[in-house]
């Protein structure tokens, strides 16, 4: 396992929810050519947000943007030159899931928000590419999240909510957005090329905007997705260059009042491009992304239209630098903006994020965190009104 907090410990768990490839982890192997791992992590933080109200303003324990894992990979015998391999990723968070209701935790149905079962995928490998299948993460804005330190570490809550249910939010508030973990088929060209390209069909989701009730529910077709990448190494420097899209239709759009949108179809569409470069200490992302009927923060789901049912537009801008002064330190800073646009029937708002950090690696398992924030919204969907968050973040992970 890597312990830099930056690509290499992110790029190590996470790709194999993105492009499906193998950890290391720890196993074995049969005599007849089976093989066997486990890998995964345990993560813990405290955090402090003092915002300018009650509802951005308190002290939480959990495990920050991505729950604590363990997961299991097997990896039959290679048969006419191709190899069948497979994932199963249990995510659990050390929150109870019912905010900060924390003794309900563990009553009733409340222990089962906790696991959240995001991988479980197939993979057959051939000189030919890749071909996935299963519930993996999706193509659409997947470079940012890997190159976003607060993925593993830290990170903000959802619209600055101190009191949220869910999983923090890593930078998604504002710069990039949160596609999800969906059920699909997916196509990687082969990876040994510097010119790589996936495409893949998912299973939809309605389109809606949970504030203002309005939502397409009807979905007759999958959800598209494709990406283009380039990998160049040489000179002492690494850089990966990419672009992405998303395409998808909904029918049967209702407002919060039971009436029949402008339109009845919805179409979301976006674009996303960027590039991380490596260059001795220095780690540096930039990205950007266009979209419409997508929304702010997760992917079609929370605000995608106006309150009448029309597709909103929106973009933003992520960018990160790390250095990396000794091999177990990486000093970090990143910003991030999100803009949503308004129409008649409902406000937009524009989102900007900073986070500095620090991550130490004590050995090749164990990293202490430090992250300092701050999170703002012209306007918060959540409460209707502009918000300003402070955060002081402290944690630790043990990775295998």
């Amino acid at each position: 396992m890597k312990h830099n907090i930056k690509r290499r410990a992110t790029a190590a768990a996470l790709c194999c929810a993105f492009s499906a490839g193998a950890s290391a982890g720890v196993g074995f192997d049969t005599a007849d050519g089976w093989k066997y791992s486990t890998d995964g992590w345990v993560i813990l933080q405290a955090h402090k947000q003092n915002g300018d109200s009650p509802d951005t303003t308190g002290f939480r324990m959990s495990s920050g943007t991505t729950p604590s894992l363990i997961a299991f990979n097997v990896t039959a015998p290679a048969v006419d030159g191709m190899t069948l391999s497979s994932r199963v990723g249990l995510y659990i968070n050390a929150q109870s899931g019912e905010g900060n209701f924390r003794n309900a935790g563990n009553v009733g149905n409340t222990g089962s928000k906790a696991l959240d079962p995001r991988e479980i995928w197939a993979k057959l490998s051939a000189p030919w590419g890749e071909l996935v299948f299963g519930k993996s993460y999706s193509i659409y804005q997947g470079e940012p999240v890997l190159a976003d330190a607060s993925v593993l570490a830290g990170g903000l809550t959802g619209y600055d909510n101190v009191n949220t249910t869910n999983a923090l939010a890593a930078t998604f508030n504002a710069g990039y957005m949160y596609t999800n973990f969906n059920a699909g088929l997916r196509y990687n060209s082969p990876q040994a090329e510097a010119l790589t390209f996936s495409v893949g069909v998912y299973d939809p989701s309605q389109v809606r905007n949970v504030f203002a009730g309005s939502g397409a529910d009807r979905t007759n077709s999958p959800r598209v997705e494709g990406g283009v990448y380039y990998r160049h190494q040489g000179g002492g420097m690494k850089l990966k260059v990419y672009g992405d899209f998303t395409w998808q239709r909904a029918s049967h759009c209702l407002t919060a009042a039971g009436l029949a949108c402008l339109d009845d179809k919805v179409s979301t569409r976006g674009l996303s491009a960027g590039a991380t470069a490596d260059a001795g200490p220095f780690n540096v992302h930039l990205s950007g992304f266009r979209g419409e009927g997508l929304g702010s923060v997760l992917m079609q789901d929370l605000d995608a239209l106006d309150a009448d049912g029309r597709a909103r537009k929106s973009r933003g801008l992520f960018g990160q630098l790390v250095y990396r002064p000794t091999a177990a330190l990486s000093l970090r800073y990143s910003y991030g903006r999100t803009r949503i646009d308004g129409t008649a029937a409902t406000l937009g708002h524009l989102a900007q994020s900073h986070i500095a950090g620090a991550y130490y690696a004590v050995n090749r398992y164990l990293t202490v965190y430090g992250e300092l924030a701050n999170s703002r919204f012209s306007y918060n969907p959540v409460f209707q009104h502009r918000t300003d968050t402070d955060y002081a973040t402290a944690g630790v992970r043990f990775m295998w």
